[in-house]
């Protein structure tokens, strides 16, 4: 070929009486100075892509494969035949393969008018690796499979002069646009996934599947199919982990999509749990399929040992009433079961069930209400994890709480029937006396020996709440302390705020709710109707004129005025309660203003106000005894006895107040005091893990310089303060005064 250019080489629309003008027109689009887009080509190109759409690329170029089709088209009918040669580029995925710049397929004669079809073979040259340029992935990348990521893609393909040896493209840029996939792995039919299968004697059980991929033209040497059993052993086991890390029992390859397991197979145990999959290969060894041909996980159980077992395996439940808060539950013992759950809850009500798990056969059910009506059921647990059948269902009724009377003294526990209570948590309700204390907080949750340390609450009588720490007191498994000392305390944000002085308050109707109070209002009758956390309604009949104080189980108290109105009654104050939730910024505030105090109170300065206490507590004490070693012996001793072993601290007015010596141990005593319990408080308010919830709380009720502190934080910010000089008023102006007040005046009832 001459490597000068001819006039038989040059493309039809360059051809004419002015060659010249061809000749210019060509220098012009060589050198980019004409623009290809405005370009019209004599010759029109067409593609055509008809699913399904292989990801192989070399699968269009086979021979017979028609589903890539270029119609190539020349429009100029001044001469009989035209030869061109091609080029294409497939763009995607940030990819692009393209035929190298040494490359063009063979040439392709053109008739005018009349369209050529090229398709499989005629491609082939085209689409072989070998001849293509890659771009985005490496030769070496895509020789591993061979096959294109899937995702959408470009192809076009473009003609050139085939005379000629610069590449002079003679037609517009053929395009078609396809999303390249790959095969969905098997679809697994049957046994369906969790299901269980009814043991049957022969053993014969029949997998199925379906296959995917059956409409693949290119699919033509076939699929295979790789079926795995595994056991699932021990019980809830994690599926995904057997299958990872042990060998299956079974394994079988078919070109079926389905396989009949039989006496021949290894046998199954009724009650245990498998797991299978199916893998699909392509015969060629292609990579047609998602996730590696691998199927999903599916499950299943070989019967289950209550239907092996029958009656036998049934259990009968008794419960018997302990005490208002106990009952005992016991059961038969069967050897085939490892373990039992019994759960009890509430008769007639939508709240959960309580679930206990024990080896043995009786169990000590705690922390019920009195006067109520339970229902309770128990399971067995086989060794393999399976679980029995629930039994029949057992209501019992709890008994009143025993009614104390003014100057009774409990009984003390008989230390021979002492079973350590090993594990503990809050929310439980101790025995402590002939009291009872709900425990609100745990230093620890296990002790061997049962000794725990930590607070709680005890309700005396007419409702008022009194909080308490304990250290090291022993409980027994009946939630009996056996051991050790319950003292009164005030501090942290629940103590306090359920401290109230009762004698602020006379009205002429009170009442005691059994359960814990979700909401309560007046209707229109006047009468009072109260919501419980259970969804349960109390009306009640008040008398209005003199309104009415209610107080709910969990200490809570609620005035009811006059006037219809209901007031929230808190640490022996009436608090505007407005459940007027804070804004981002104003908790933004509040959070600098409990980190202002946090950084102010170091451990130190806390053990060091707490030495100071004991030291004043001590002096005062001494002069006390010396005091009242003169009077008379019937004045009571120095504490108030409330439980065996449980004290509240109440140092009396000394009589001889007016005593110098006295009155200035006093004023130190409750200066001490008053400096360690509102630093112990505030340390607690300010703790970095406070919930947002428990921040919102003590806003609502918050007040800085008598201005609520919603209304108090606009005002500033108004004023042109940054949030944290805001936050330090609200620290020192705020919430320091009011947990100061609140301990003086707790200090002042005892």
């Amino acid at each position: 070929m001459n490597s000068i250019l001819r006039a038989d080489s040059v493309p039809p629309c360059l051809r004419g009486k002015n060659l010249r003008s061809g000749i210019i027109a060509f220098i012009l689009f060589f050198t980019g100075l004409s623009g290809v887009n405005a370009q019209t080509y004599p010759i029109q190109v067409s593609l055509q892509l008809i699913p399904p759409f292989s990801g192989y690329i070399t699968d269009y170029g086979a021979p017979g494969n028609d589903n890539l089709r270029a119609y190539i088209l020349d429009n100029d009918l001044s001469h009989p035949s035209y030869d061109v040669k091609l080029k294409i580029k497939i763009e995607g995925q940030g990819i692009v393969l393209q035929s190298a710049g040494w490359y063009f397929s063979n040439a392709f004669t053109l008739t005018p008018g009349v369209p050529l079809m090229i398709s499989g073979s005629d491609l082939a040259g085209l689409l072989n690796e070998n001849n293509l340029d890659f771009s985005g992935i490496t030769r070496a990348q895509y020789d591993q499979r061979r096959v294109l990521p899937e995702g959408f893609y470009t192809i076009s393909l473009t003609a050139y002069d085939y005379v000629n040896p610069v590449p002079i493209q003679v037609s517009n840029v053929g395009m078609t646009q396809a999303w390249m996939t790959l095969n969905d792995p098997p679809y697994l039919n049957f046994p369906a996934c969790g299901n269980e299968i009814a043991v049957t004697d022969p053993q014969q059980i029949t997998f199925s599947w379906t296959a995917i991929n059956v409409n693949e033209p290119w699919n033509a040497a076939g699929t295979e199919y790789k079926f795995e059993l595994w056991e699932i052993f021990p019980a809830n086991q994690n599926p995904g982990n057997i299958v990872a890390s042990t060998s299956p029992i079974y394994t079988l390859t078919t070109n079926l999509t389905m396989i009949s397991y039989g006496i021949t197979e290894p046998p199954l145990v009724v009650g245990r749990q498998y797991v299978w999959r199916v893998t699909a290969r392509n015969l060629d060894d292609r990579a047609l399929f998602r996730n590696n041909g691998i199927s999903q996980l599916c499950t299943f159980t070989w019967g289950n040992t209550n239907s092996l077992l029958g009656n036998i395996a049934n259990l009968t439940l008794n419960v018997q009433p302990l005490t208002h808060r106990q009952a005992r539950a016991s059961w038969d013992s069967l050897s085939v079961y490892d373990q039992y759950h019994l759960r009890f809850k509430k008769a007639n009500t939508n709240t959960s069930w309580f679930t206990y798990t024990t080896p043995n056969r009786t169990l000590r059910i705690c922390d019920l209400e009195p006067e109520t009506d339970y229902i309770a059921m128990v399971q067995g647990v086989f060794p393999n994890g399976d679980p029995g059948n629930w039994s029949d269902v057992v209501t019992f009724h709890t008994p009143a709480q025993q009614q104390l009377n003014c100057g009774d003294v409990a009984v003390p526990p008989a230390n021979q029937n002492f079973h350590p209570l090993t594990q503990a948590n809050t929310g439980m309700i101790w025995q402590v006396g002939q009291f009872e204390m709900t425990v609100t907080a745990l230093n620890n949750t296990s002790s061997a020996g049962g000794w725990y340390s930590g607070f709680g609450k005890i309700i005396l009588p007419f409702g008022v709440t009194l909080n308490v720490g304990y250290t090291s007191i022993q409980m027994g498994d009946d939630e009996v302390m056996y051991s050790g000392e319950v003292r009164a305390l005030s501090e942290g944000m629940t103590e306090w705020m359920t401290q109230y002085n009762m004698s602020q308050f006379h009205y002429d109707t009170s009442y005691f709710y059994n359960e814990n109070v979700d909401s309560l209002w007046v209707n229109a009758n006047g009468d009072l109707v109260i919501l419980d956390e259970n969804g349960q309604q109390t009306i009640i009949d008040i008398d209005n004129s003199g309104g009415a104080l209610v107080t709910d189980s969990n200490g809570d108290q609620w005035i009811v005025n006059p006037d219809g109105t209901i007031t929230f009654v808190t640490g022996g104050f009436l608090l505007p309660f407005t459940n007027d939730t804070l804004n981002q910024q104003e908790m933004n505030i509040l959070k600098l203003a409990m980190t202002t105090i946090r950084n102010g109170l170091s451990q130190s300065t806390i053990d060091q106000q707490e030495n100071q206490m004991s030291t004043t507590e001590v002096s005062l004490g001494t002069y006390i005894d010396q005091e009242r070693s003169a009077l008379p012996n019937n004045v009571p001793a120095v504490g108030e006895t409330i439980a065996d072993t449980s004290m509240i601290i109440s140092y009396h007015e000394v009589e001889a107040s007016a005593a110098d010596q006295g009155a200035t141990l006093g004023k130190n005593f409750k200066e001490a005091q008053t400096n360690y319990y509102s630093s112990r408080v505030l340390k607690i308010f300010s703790r970095e893990d406070a919930p947002d919830a428990e921040l919102n709380f003590i806003g609502q009720y918050l007040s800085v310089n008598s201005i609520p502190y919603k209304q108090y934080v606009s005002q500033q910010l108004a004023a042109g303060k940054t949030e944290q000089q805001i936050a330090d008023l609200v620290a020192e102006n705020g919430i320091k005064k009011l947990v100061t007040l609140v301990i003086t005046k707790q200090m002042s009832k005892e």
